[in-house]
């Protein structure tokens, strides 16, 4: 069975995932790329090195967010959002959010003594060139499917 999910099973789902895809669009190219996430009140927030992504965001600060929950092919849930991207400078909101990433990471790392990767490290001699980021969120919808019988 295909259905649309409700407002709070949208809101669930982007509570519990920490992966999904985000995806821009700039001079006439589009670019999907997965990142870590934290999800709070209709923003997302997420952090990343200099690079194409934040380019393309800086240009053209419209975006479209997604993440899903997939058991197998029958049976999964998918929530598509769209927002604005804004750059995160204020440097206590910058390490706030940093730290709930951490929180919310290191506990789904096989080796969670390891430095994370791309500056959310106290020690990363390149935290300076790490852009932490929202996206306020204007737009989501949510679909699943269901095998009847598997349940």
């Amino acid at each position: 069975m295909l259905g649309k999910l409700e407002e709070e099973d949208v809101e669930k789902l982007l509570k519990e995932q920490y992966i999904g895809r985000l995806g821009c669009h700039d001079e006439g190219m589009s670019y999907i790329v997965p990142i870590n996430y934290v999800y709070n009140n209709d923003i997302v927030y997420a952090h990343s090195a200099p690079g194409k992504k934040i380019r393309m965001m800086r240009s053209n600060p419209k975006v479209c967010f997604q993440a899903d929950q997939i058991r197998d092919t029958f049976n999964w849930k998918s929530v598509v959002c769209w927002g604005k991207f804004e750059e995160i400078t204020d440097i206590s909101e910058k390490q706030n959010v940093l730290q709930g990433i951490i929180h919310r990471m290191m506990p789904l790392t096989n080796t969670p003594s390891e430095q994370p990767s791309h500056g959310t490290g106290k020690t990363d001699a390149h935290d300076d060139e790490i852009i932490v980021f929202k996206i306020v969120l204007n737009l989501k919808t949510g679909r699943f499917e269901v095998n009847d019988r598997s349940n």
